[in-house]
């Protein structure tokens, strides 16, 4: 039976006899201290039989005290979302307990019959006792869960999800490594509230209440895109191998992102060191000839983890339901952490990507004849020609330095360099119309042209910021200071050659058409960027349950391109905004101990230098207002996270596609005026109940500029998302089950790209993708604690859908079912 434990001689009450030398923020872990078995008699060194299924970490210790007859000691948000290895066998009290704790971020202490759980990571000395300075949800590896306790990316405070005034969804490592989500665009697919267009075979574009995301953050840190076209492929080179988790931000980014879009900012969180030891291999294979391998290494490399690494490394090769296509992928990344005293710790890492892929498309496949009738194409047809082909490389380093004052106050700085490298030609069928006899003219432009492109991107960025609490009409509130300083350039060249001119049937052509032997320069660009951003932001908090968020962000925002092709010098297009001023508000009140109402407000403000008219003029910069309020809830110890929000967006200068070429040969943009979004959005992430986790939202969202006319028509109006697993129980503990589906309501677009032979306008031709579910499954077997298998079917209904639309009037088919294996062994 349970009862209270002795706290006599205890390092737990060692620990409340000195909490005059713990700072604040530390006293919650050690009040709310729990306990998971009686008293027992003297440890015994002799084995014990263990068989404790993986499960949530508090179930397995209460478990774990039974079977070991020992006392543990623990404070119940040090486990709370955390899930256990099994353990089965005749084992030490000790061996059992650090193989159960494995990958959890928990350690222990053992002083005669009784156990005391640390956190690992984040620890201070305090004589024979860790207290962990770490909050629950820093990290979600081992963890089990799919949801998170803490996020920093509306505000740079580490808040709950529920303390947050604005929407955030989180894609765990547990959810990742479940549902086989295995690239950043495979997370998009499965985030709540999210819609992804595919463009390219590459290709992605990332969609949130309705309008495309254009930032991004490593770590927390942005991430300055030059523009241009190059933020589809840039961001879309994401192996999640290397991440603990994603994090969305939905809606308007009021201060941590110099230039903010209205629709949010995509996190991606690096896994850290380990002061334990652990690690992965795992091997894979699947469909259309997938094969992949990884090793995860992680733990200290001097004793005691002052210094600790990780290193993270993959390989795969694929080809694909589509002809001709198929590709390797390579992804590295390793990281070193010192700490330098107890209060400061400095960290190194570096991470690398490419991605080599063969008969790759830059557009998609076209829609209508010339006559406005539809043109329909199987799924396996590739518009590339076999010699096209895409090869991308990104590479990441960054020095960091985290120091703790006495006073609570945390500091942070980190240096950062971000290059991007892409080689590419450009050969096939075009988007254009195709003529009545099933041919179309090949190539990019003009007819029977091939291109040739190299880019280079370079990115440096300093970002520092200090947090901490302050006292006020004697109460305790928090205040954050930041900035951040990034440039960014980008050079890209085009060199064409000259093929043959027509594809005689696109339905039936063999992708292979002569190779150019002649080739010339045509053009190069060159684009810079630079963005200084300060911000400021407190919370107040006047009672227990009430808190205001106040802050505002300043920007300083320069972008400029130089273009220069074969026949003439272009004229330079560029854009300043300085001492640009955008304001945030948020507040939350606690109706009780499971719930929490709020709203917040920011402004938006997001220059847009390469969004060009049918002139060749930049649009002037989108700015707007957005609100969201909502209701919040906490369930199960935090288990659990749900919330329902409404917001609106008021925008103006949206730009939109106009389905015609612009002077730059580019699709042109026009300015939408008094653009507002309505919407409601219910999201539910968690484990529901024991061993049963789910990640599910639903949004309705409408789009109409000032003539009530509806915008932004390629994006659903109706989006549900769930995902979810269960542990079987009993004897059948060691298999677990899930799926996931994707639903989403009907897409549109309108085609104004109809000309006759002297290229007068003709009328325009919509194109309707009706609504559509994909479902998938999943299975996994724990063969024992170490080794483990799984199995996920996609697509399994085989449904027929396109995944892309509206891009140069072009349409892109989804996967077909398709299935792969993992094997995983830990150590």
């Amino acid at each position: 039976m349970n009862m209270p434990a002795p706290l006599g001689l205890t390092p737990l009450k060692t620990a409340l006899l000195m909490r005059h030398a713990l700072r604040p923020s530390l006293r919650p872990y050690l009040l709310g201290a729990v306990l998971a078995l009686p008293c027992a008699a003297q440890v015994q060194a002799q084995q014990a039989n263990f068989d404790i299924p993986a499960q949530s970490l508090g179930s397995a210790l209460q478990t774990f005290g039974q079977q070991a007859d020992l006392q543990v000691l623990y404070n119940q948000d040090s486990v709370q979302g955390k899930r256990s290895t099994a353990i089965k066998g005749a084992l030490q009290p000790d061996q059992a307990l650090s193989q159960l704790l494995r990958g959890t971020g928990v350690s222990y202490q053992r002083q005669g019959n009784t156990v005391t759980l640390v956190q690992s990571s984040g620890a201070v000395e305090l004589g024979t006792m860790n207290i962990s300075t770490q909050g629950l949800g820093s990290t979600t590896e081992g963890t089990g869960s799919y949801t998170t306790g803490q996020s920093n990316s509306a505000t740079r405070m580490d808040l709950s999800l529920r303390e947050t005034p604005q929407s955030v969804s989180v894609i765990t490592r547990q959810q990742m490594d479940d549902q086989g989500l295995t690239e950043l665009a495979h997370v998009m697919q499965q985030t709540p509230g999210i819609t992804v267009n595919r463009e390219s075979s590459e290709g992605y574009v990332y969609y949130s209440r309705g309008f495309e995301i254009q930032n991004f953050q490593y770590d927390g840190i942005p991430s300055l895109g030059t523009d241009g076209g190059n933020i589809r492929d840039n961001y879309s080179i994401g192996n999640t191998l290397i991440y603990d988790r994603i994090e969305v931000l939905k809606g308007a980014t009021g201060l941590v992102n110099g230039i903010g879009y209205p629709s949010g900012v995509i996190n991606m969180v690096r896994k850290r060191p380990t002061r334990e030891f652990q690690g992965h291999v795992a091997a894979g294979a699947g469909s259309w000839d997938r094969y992949t391998s990884e090793v995860d290494v992680s733990g200290p490399l001097v004793e005691g983890g002052a210094i600790r690494g990780r290193m993270v490394a993959g390989t795969g090769k694929r080809n694909s339901f589509i002809d001709y296509q198929k590709g390797e992928q390579n992804v590295f990344y390793g990281i070193l952490e010192g700490d330098l005293s107890d209060a400061t710790t400095l960290s190194v890492g570096y991470d690398f990507q490419n991605n080599n892929n063969d008969a790759t498309t830059n557009t998609s496949l076209p829609v209508f004849y010339k006559n406005g009738n539809r043109i329909k194409f199987s799924r396996s047809t590739n518009p590339a020609d076999k010699f096209a082909y895409r090869n991308q490389e990104t590479q990441h380093a960054f020095v960091g330095l985290d120091h703790q004052f006495d006073n609570d106050w945390t500091f942070k700085a980190t240096v950062n360099t971000r290059k991007y490298t892409s080689r590419e030609i450009i050969a096939g069928m075009s988007s254009e119309h195709v003529n009545l006899d099933n041919s179309q003219d090949y190539g990019y432009l003009p007819p029977g042209g091939v291109a040739n492109f190299g880019s280079n991107s370079d990115e440096k960025s300093f970002d520092a910021y200090a947090k901490g609490p302050f006292a006020l009409f004697g109460r305790t509130h928090e205040l954050v200071l930041g900035y951040n300083y990034s440039h960014a350039t980008t050079r890209s060249k085009r060199i064409d050659g000259t093929t043959t001119g027509v594809i005689d049937d696109v339905l039936n052509w063999n992708n292979s058409m002569p190779y150019p032997t002649d080739w010339a320069w045509w053009s190069t660009f060159d684009i810079k960027s630079t963005q200084k951003v300060s911000y400021a932001a407190v919370i107040l908090k006047p009672t227990d349950a009430l808190n205001f968020i106040l802050g505002a962000r300043v920007t300083d925002y320069d972008w400029q391109i130089d273009r220069v092709n074969a026949l003439r010098q272009l004229p330079r297009i560029s854009t300043t905004n300085s001492g640009e001023v955008i304001p945030y508000a948020g507040i939350t009140y606690d109706l009780d101990d499971y719930h929490t109402v709020y709203a917040s407000y920011t402004d938006i403000f997001k220059p847009q230098p390469y969004s060009l008219d049918v002139s060749g003029k930049s649009l002037e910069p989108l700015t707007g207002q957005s609100y969201e309020v909502g209701v919040k809830g906490e369930y199960f110890d935090r288990r659990l996270n749900a919330s329902l929000a409404l917001f609106q967006l008021k925008q103006d200068n949206l730009g939109e596609n106009t389905g015609v070429m612009g002077v730059d040969g580019f699709e042109a943009m026009r300015a939408i005026k008094g653009a507002t979004t309505n919407g409601i959005e219910l999201e539910m992430a968690g484990e529901v109940l024991p061993d049963w986790n789910v990640n599910a939202g639903y949004v309705y969202q409408e789009s109409y500029d000032a003539k009530n006319k509806r915008v932004a028509t390629t994006q659903p109006q109706h989006l549900f998302k769930v995902a979810t697993t269960y542990r079987l129980p009993a004897e059948l503990n060691k298999v677990t089950v899930g799926g996931n589906m994707q639903w989403q309501s009907s897409t549109s677009f309108v085609d104004n790209s109809f000309v006759d032979a002297a290229y007068n306008q003709l009328p325009s031709h919509k194109f309707t993708r009706a609504s559509y579910a994909v479902v998938g499954l999943m299975s996994s077997y724990d063969f024992n604690q170490n080794l483990k298998a799984t199995v996920n079917l996609n697509n399994v209904f085989d449904r027929n859908y396109y995944s892309g639309i509206g891009t140069y009037n072009s349409v892109y088919y989804g996967d077909p079912r398709n299935v792969m294996f993992n094997v995983k062994y830990s150590f």
